[in-house]
């Protein structure tokens, strides 16, 4: 299956427990290209089948399929 990049979004009770949430992220086979602790925000990619692995995440509020900008004309 096709490897997609994705947004995962720290539900807000979990921030204080962000760095454990990252884990357990990895665990379910992210692999994380960014931290945002601030703003309770990890970015990578997953393999897709994977998916509802990681959406079931204890911390996990929502996970965000990857949104790409195109300038108009392209």
């Amino acid at each position: 299956m096709a490897r997609i990049r994705l947004t995962v979004l720290v539900r807000d009770t979990w921030r204080d427990r962000y760095p454990l949430v990252v884990e357990h992220c990895r665990q379910a086979g992210l692999t994380v290209e960014r931290e945002l602790v601030a703003v309770g925000v990890i970015a990578g990619s997953i393999e897709e089948e994977l998916l509802a692995a990681l959406s079931a995440v204890e911390g996990v509020s929502a996970v965000e399929p990857e949104r790409i900008n195109r300038a108009l004309g392209e």
